[in-house]
């Protein structure tokens, strides 16, 4: 039985093509600038909206799917056509799970024709479980040094870093208690029902993952100091294992595994392509510190093109 909303989606390729960009937990939409500039390079006739609605505590006091039925509340007030469109969905991190509540809430009338998911939490973020305790107790001497070696090396005072690692686990406790952190956390309701919906997903997917976890990056130059010990514990602290094995790899806050749901999507699904991207750190900044230019997920060149080419084979 055809819905009113497919039957308008026909003339979709006479009003041009839409990309909607959803911004993370916390973030704004002026994270993606750098993104609509290279979508716009590469698909010319195509409108780019970057959503408001959900910018800064909005992302953070609303669950998920409460982010996505105001997103399409956004979307429609500025769009015009909008059931006319062929539409392309661009989440970033958190922002990848509303744009996914955003397409199951609206599949039957929008026609969006795949989405681009970086660095998205599909299996949850496990660094949401450490608390101020579990931080205390594994920060030992060789932690500490590298994290006071580190800190001076960027200019900082010895102990900055170690205040900073304490302050963003407070943070993060916090954001925990409220429904959007609610909704990322690994058993959660609304996880449970991506499990079961992504595994026999057919919408085109584009799943991009960062592996940048090396803080010696950070310092972007020869002959830095390795930092074992602490790469090592916050391997720990973010995935949940001190082994740099393929489950190890994240991107200073998520797990690959996770942002390539590896438990859920089989391989070889062809309509869900992962993709890495060695050395993409998950946002700018890490503990405070600025990562080395376009290294961010958001602005690196490499994540850059793969969007571009995928963007054009679905909107063709």
């Amino acid at each position: 039985m055809f819905t009113p909303g497919f039957v308008q989606a026909k003339s979709a390729k006479n009003q041009g093509e839409l990309v909607v960009l959803f911004h993370g937990l916390g973030n704004r939409a002026a994270c993606f600038d750098r993104m609509k500039q290279a979508l716009e390079q590469a698909l010319p006739t195509a409108s780019m909206v970057a959503l408001t609605s959900m910018e800064a505590m909005q992302s953070i006091h609303l669950s998920i799917k409460e982010q996505a039925e105001t997103s399409f509340k956004e979307l429609a007030s500025k769009v015009e056509s909008l059931y006319d469109r062929s539409i392309l969905l661009v989440g970033h991190s958190m922002g990848a799970q509303t744009a996914y509540a955003f397409f199951q809430a609206n599949k039957h009338r929008l026609n969006i024709k795949g989405l681009v998911a970086l660095a998205a939490p599909w299996e949850g973020v496990p660094g949401a479980r450490v608390d101020a305790a579990m931080l205390a107790h594994h920060l030992n001497k060789p932690i500490v040094d590298d994290l006071s070696t580190l800190s001076l090396s960027l200019g900082h005072p010895k102990t900055y870093l170690e205040e900073q690692l304490m302050v963003n686990v407070q943070a993060n406790q916090a954001v925990c208690l409220c429904p959007g952190g609610k909704d990322l956390m690994e058993d959660s309701l609304w996880l449970s029902e991506v499990k079961t919906l992504l595994r026999d997903e057919t919408l085109p997917i584009l799943a991009i993952g960062g592996g940048q976890s090396d803080f010696r990056t950070l310092l972007n130059k020869k002959g830095a100091p390795r930092f074992k010990d602490l790469n090592s514990i916050y391997t720990f602290f973010v995935v949940g294992t001190k082994y740099p094995n393929l489950t190890g790899h994240h991107d200073m806050q998520i797990p690959l595994y996770s942002q390539h749901a590896l438990n859920i999507v089989p391989k070889g699904k062809k309509n869900f392509k992962r993709v890495l991207i060695k050395d993409a750190f998950h946002s700018t900044h890490i503990l405070g510190i600025p990562v080395p230019r376009n290294k961010a997920m958001l602005s690196h060149p490499r994540v850059l093109h793969r969007v571009a080419q995928f963007a054009k084979s679905v909107l063709k």
